[in-house]
Formats: C-alpha cells, structure tokens, sequence
C-alpha cells in the first residue's frame, strides 16, 4: 500500500546554500508552518498552477499595459480632432492641438526619466559640461564658446546620420535650454 502512495506522490529532494534556506526558514515562520518543506511544496504548486508569475513577466505586461494605454489616449485625440473637422467644417487649430495632444508624462529621477513608459538618461553631464551620446557613448566636449556651437551641431549631426533617428523630446529640451557654461571637463 505504501508503494502505490509513493509512485503517485513520489518526493523530491534538492539542496541549497545556507542563504536561501535562512531565507526560506524566516518565511515558512512569518507564515507560521509548521516545517521548511511545506513551505517549499507550496512555492513549488503555486509556480505550477500559474499563480506564481516571473518578475519579468510582470513587467512586459506592465509595459503592454502602458502601451495599450497610450494607443488607447491616441486614439481619443484623434476622434476628437476628426469630430471637430465634421463638425465644423475645418480642421483644428495649432494651439487647440498642442493643448488636447496627450503628452508623456514625465517622473524625474536623478539620472534618468521615464517618457513614454520607458527610462531615457540624459545626454547632458553638467557636473563635466559635456554631451554624451545615450546610443552609443560618444563623448562631446568643448573648449570655448565657437568649439562649443560646433560641438552642438557635431552632436546633432551625429544623432540624425550615424543613428538613424529624430531627436528623444529629453533629448530635445536638453537642446533647447543647453547654454554654455565654459569649457568641459
């Protein structure tokens, strides 16, 4: 009889380092169980039944989620510009544009920011007063003010032929309100 019990539930046996097992000793005691292999039991049928999701799962649904959102207020500008244009007759003006376009939002860290649900780092280093280029790396550095005017369309150059792309809007208010502070560092 006991032979049948054990082909249907046979037990399983693993080893682990002291960290993780003090770890999961103060957690089977939080729970209050009543030994460290129930605990591991229930891991394990949790991961097994779906209910135990990977971090990293959870963040690509949280980014789908994020996008969704965004296509979803995209949406909802376009429908009131186009409601407008069958409405009256003509399209929406430039600055009732701006106002109504849904805009990202914008969480300053110390060193990055999240635009658009994803984190950007700014190509600006003040504490050098030198430009770095968030793709690749690339360094821009000046010496006085005309290197320094040089240096920023060097920088813009550098973005639109050897990357393939428009300016990030960090990118571009970083731009926008660059002034020269003297040489770099």
């Amino acid at each position: 009889m006991k032979d049948n019990y054990n082909k249907r539930n046979p037990p399983i046996s693993f080893r682990l380092t002291d960290y993780y097992k003090s770890k999961l000793e103060k957690e089977a005691n939080q729970r209050k169980m009543d030994s460290l292999s129930e605990l591991c039991k229930d891991i394990i049928d949790k991961f097994l039944t779906g209910q135990l999701v990977e971090a990293a799962q959870n963040k690509d649904a949280k980014m789908q989620d994020l996008r969704m959102e965004k296509l979803q207020e995209e949406i909802r500008y376009l429908k009131i510009k186009n409601d407008f244009a069958e409405n009256f007759d003509q399209p929406l003006s430039n600055s009732a544009t701006r106002y109504l376009k849904p805009k990202p939002e914008l969480i300053h860290n110390k060193d990055s920011v999240l635009v658009d649900g994803s984190f950007q780092q700014s190509p600006y280093d003040a504490d050098n007063k030198r430009l770095q280029c968030t793709d690749c790396g690339i360094l821009i550095t000046w010496d006085n003010f005309e290197s320094y005017l040089n240096q920023i369309k060097e920088y813009k150059q550098h973005i639109l032929s050897r990357h393939n792309r428009e300016f990030t809007p960090l990118e571009k208010n970083v731009l926008d309100n660059l002034k020269y502070e003297g040489k770099s560092k």
